[in-house]
């Protein structure tokens, strides 16, 4: 993170800049986030030494482009009662973390497997003002855990069977019980009420990652392009991992969609990448370790 940032602190002509995006997983914390209330959450993740790189990094983007944010993913370890360790993404200013968003919506993997332990989700986890931020530019940004990108065309068509992934439930005393259909209708629901409300604008998702470029095109699709199109045309911006080789090209797999139409949402599987090309990129790779690379991408929507 601080070799991207020198290096974006090295293009004058990119300011200003009001959020930069990296993978999930970017972190990975010890603890279980999951049981706690919002402001618990960011207070325990504030008190984390391995975070403080991101405080830091807004506060030097913020000299010339004041209020610049990081968003990043952080995930964490098996819980102490061997539920799935939590999925989130973190937006950070120069004052420390301000929001914390949980992974809402699981794919079926996630809580449906018998070699991992499954996923549990939480009531606060729908709570949308923990989902938003306020960019520099008077956009109010919604942030996506990795396959919470896939909820809004849920919430504009569905429902469909994507939410009977939605297995497990927590409970305040720290148990759990099974989620009835109905129940994950209703926590979608309030998802959904919470959105309409805040109407964002921008949707920064952090994902986990593909194999090579070309295996994000279904994503781009049913995931970037979609939620831009549930959001009334929204920037939609991507950050991933991509474990044997990075695009070649700051066009190549842009991870971006921007004004696509509504009707991509009834389009099914002929569904449109709409994909949204950057502005300008480089490549920075860690001086000690060339495997290391990362490929940085402007975007900007107008």
């Amino acid at each position: 993170m601080a070799a991207v940032v020198r290096r974006i602190r090295g293009q004058p002509s990119w300011d200003p800049i009001d959020a930069v995006l990296f993978p999930a997983g970017f972190f990975r914390l010890c603890g279980w986030f999951g049981p706690l209330p919002a402001d618990d959450r960011l207070d325990l993740a504030n008190a984390s030494a391995e975070l403080d790189v991101c405080t830091v990094a807004a506060r030097k983007l913020g000299r010339r482009s004041p209020g610049c944010l990081i968003v990043a993913g952080v995930d964490t370890g098996n819980s102490p009662l061997r539920w799935r360790g939590d999925q989130m993404i973190a937006a950070f200013d120069a004052t420390g973390m301000i929001r914390l968003a949980r992974k809402i919506f699981p794919v079926d993997g996630d809580t449906n497997s018998h070699t991992k332990p499954p996923y549990l989700l939480f009531r606060a986890d729908t709570n949308a003002d923990d989902r938003t931020v306020r960019l520099p530019n008077g956009e109010l940004a919604i942030l996506s855990a990795c396959y919470d990108a896939f909820v809004f065309s849920e919430l504009a068509i569905g429902p469909t069977g994507k939410r009977r992934a939605m297995r497990y439930v927590g409970l305040d005393d720290g148990s759990y019980r099974w989620i009835e259909p109905d129940e994950a209708d209703g926590l979608l629901a309030m998802l959904d009420m919470g959105i309409c409300e805040l109407e964002p604008t921008v949707s920064l998702v952090a994902i986990h990652g593909f194999e090579r470029p070309g295996g994000e095109v279904y994503w781009q699709r049913h995931g970037l392009a979609t939620s831009s199109a549930a959001l009334g045309g929204a920037l939609s911006v991507g950050a991933a991992h991509f474990r044997e080789k990075l695009p070649h090209s700051t066009e190549q797999s842009p991870l971006a969609a921007f004004r696509v139409p509504e009707r991509q949402l009834w389009m099914s599987h002929h569904r449109k990448g709409h994909t949204f090309a950057p502005l300008d990129g480089f490549e920075v790779a860690l001086p000690w370790d060339k495997s290391v690379r990362a490929l940085v991408r402007l975007f900007q929507a107008g």
